[in-house]
């Protein structure tokens, strides 16, 4: 698939407008308790890039939101390249990542290329910073990263037309339909880029600049859902699809691609019934994913590559709450499966899970309370059946009222996924579950249109699952880490509004920072690719139509080798985007200039593949009132 031209439909109602931000701040998670609550009031940290963040920042990929205002390291392969993430030093594999509240992760490679999902499609994306085994069971060591579509609320449409270098095209729309109880949503995207910057060698002697070949990349996607009834009772389908082809690299004749598919269909349901609120929450999803190097492959290269991959998954959540003396009480039972079929699998193979929980929420004294238990049941191919266990405590006090103090521990697992123990040759069907345990604390200050929160954390595990080098010429894996996470974290916004002249103005601006010590306690050596610190910072002025926004990212030396031999350059990069809004009759059109790498450094997030120079996109933003 190559996209050769802006595609696509209608896009967002007017509350998904690049409006100026609200001088409040009042952001709202469901994430680190299931239910919603003010993120102030969690017992942990948790951090919302909500739509008009998403604007704001320019993005395309949740990757770009994360980089640029989430409290976490994203490492990219380039920017049409895989895009993991790692949250307080934890491994990519130790992110979870829902969408809806339900799993994305893939069964057989244990995370998600986080590139290859397009905010367009969405109106927010939570990180809880911590482990969540305790509400989502396995994978959510390092923290969890939530994805939610947005839902279906009046009559309103929004089309979205993107260009910029090297090819960028792109295109998206989003329409919402309300009629009495029933509510509909469609929203696409479509998309390329050629992906052939210059850049300088730092290989060669001489430093000649050459051109990146064979990273060309293409996007379609779609979600569609529909809703009817009310607080009492009601139901709601989704659908998502998506379909990208990227080069990984060449030489302009022969390189590596990849082709990945995806279909995921969810239902939902709720009632409720006396005292409590009864929920069913599904999803089914089918992925492939080919790869082929070299490609197109000659007629006299026998070990040429060319294989597709598929997955599929299915998980289903019964929920019941009720209040009982002042605590609200979530009682849980879970059930999954993911299957995985490649060539490079010994054989196909499907892991079964079945889990109960329960969680709560309430008031002892003056501290508020959020007990959880999970228990999970394992049943994963060719291994005895295994038991995770999710204990899970988190406080939160009101020391007045402006100030509140978060506190939590916890225990989180992941088990291995089907690539660690089938892959051939290398795979490791006796590994055992990954576990850690954790604590962290800090204190939240709230009020007059600003919030700033510190705290520090430390996560100790076990049995971490690393792929080495074997005598025999191939990778394998093995439980042989014992690793330590030690840091502190701090961020801070206000939003405040003034006068300019004889102007009103909306001014933000907003920090936050992480230290992070990540060490393999074997080795007494710090984890490669992961930064000791991180700093991001924004700022942005609305004045009438115009609007200013600012931001920039330092990333600190990260490590490219175990023994601490190599590591790569701190390195810091700066964005603005400058927009104007328009009202056309019963529309607004923005027009919107997006500058990034303002200062045209040149640096790699991992080593060789350098990310863009300076460049520009422009963007215009049609959407009814």
């Amino acid at each position: 698939m190559r996209l050769r031209a802006l595609l696509f439909l209608l896009a967002a109602s007017a509350a998904h407008g690049q409006a100026a931000p609200d001088s409040t701040l009042d952001a709202v998670t469901v994430t680190a308790a299931r239910e919603a609550l003010p993120t102030a009031e969690a017992p942990a940290r948790v951090t919302v890039v909500d739509r008009a963040a998403l604007d704001a920042t320019a993005s395309v990929s949740v990757a770009d939101a994360l980089q640029a205002r989430a409290p976490v390291h994203v490492r990219r392969y380039g920017p049409s390249g895989l895009a993991s993430v790692t949250i307080r030093g934890a491994s990519s594999s130790q992110a979870l990542v829902l969408v809806d509240g339900q799993r994305l992760t893939d069964p057989q490679l244990g995370q998600v290329d986080l590139s290859l999902l397009p905010t367009s499609l969405l109106e927010a994306v939570e990180v809880l910073s911590g482990p969540a085994s305790g509400l989502y069971g396995s994978d959510a060591v390092g923290g969890v990263i939530h994805l939610r579509p947005p839902a279906a609320s009046g009559t309103g449409a929004r089309l979205t037309t993107e260009a910029g270098p090297w090819g960028e095209r792109r295109a998206s729309g989003l329409a919402t339909v309300q009629a009495g109880r029933v509510r509909a949503l469609v929203a696409a995207e479509a998309g390329a880029t050629d992906d052939d910057y210059s850049f300088a060698d730092r290989s060669r002697i001489d430093g000649r600049r050459v051109t990146r070949q064979g990273w060309d990349a293409g996007l379609a996607s779609v979600y569609a859902s529909a809703s009817a009834g009310t607080e009492a009772g009601g139901a709601g389908l989704s659908v998502w699809a998506a379909d990208a082809e990227r080069g990984l690299g060449g030489d302009g004749v022969l390189g590596e691609r990849q082709w990945d598919r995806r279909l995921r269909l969810g239902a939902t349901a709720h009632r409720a019934a006396g005292a409590w609120r009864v929920e069913a929450v599904g999803a089914v999803q089918r992925a492939s994913l080919r790869y082929a190097n070299p490609f197109p492959a000659p007629a006299d290269r026998p070990d040429a590559i060319d294989d597709t991959g598929r997955t599929t998954t299915a998980h289903l959540d019964l929920r019941a709450a009720t209040e009982r003396a002042g605590w609200t009480w979530t009682a849980a039972l879970a059930a999954g499966l993911g299957r995985g079929d490649h060539p490079s699998l010994a054989e196909a193979a499907e892991d079964r899970f079945a889990g109960a929980a329960v969680s709560g929420q309430g008031r002892l004294g003056g501290v508020t309370l959020f007990p959880s238990l999970r228990l999970d049941a394992y049943a994963p191919a060719g291994q005895p059946r295994r038991l995770g266990v999710g204990p899970q405590l988190g406080a939160n006090v009101a020391l007045t009222d402006a100030v509140r103090l978060k506190a939590s521990a916890a225990r989180a697992f992941r088990m291995p996924t089907l690539n660690d123990r089938f892959w051939q040759p290398g795979g490791n069907p006796d590994l055992r579950p990954e576990a850690a345990w954790s604590a962290d604390g800090g204190l939240v200050w709230s009020g007059r249109g600003a919030h700033a929160e510190a705290g520090v954390f430390a996560t100790w595990a076990r049995d971490q699952i690393v792929w080495s080098p074997t005598a025999g010429g191939f990778w394998a894996p093995d439980n042989v880490a014992r690793t330590r996470s030690l840091g502190a974290e701090a961020s801070a916004r206000a939003v405040r509004a003034v006068r300019l002249g004889a102007r009103d103005a909306l001014v933000e601006a907003g920090a936050g920072g992480t230290l992070v010590d990540a060490r393999d306690l074997d080795a007494d050596r710090r984890l490669r690719y992961v930064p000791a610190w991180t700093l991001k910072a924004w700022s942005g002025l609305a004045v009438g139509a115009v609007r200013l926004d600012a931001g920039a990212r330092l990333v600190g030396r990260r490590f490219t080798t175990a023994s601490e031999s190599q590591a790569l350059p701190a390195h810091a990069v700066v964005d603005a985007q400058a927009s104007v809004r328009r009202r056309l009759g019963g529309a607004v059109l923005t027009v919107a200039l997006a500058a990034e790498n303002l200062t045209g450094v040149q640096y790699e997030v991992v080593q060789s593949f350098p990310m863009p120079p300076r460049h520009a996109r422009v963007r215009l933003t049609l959407q009814s009132l």
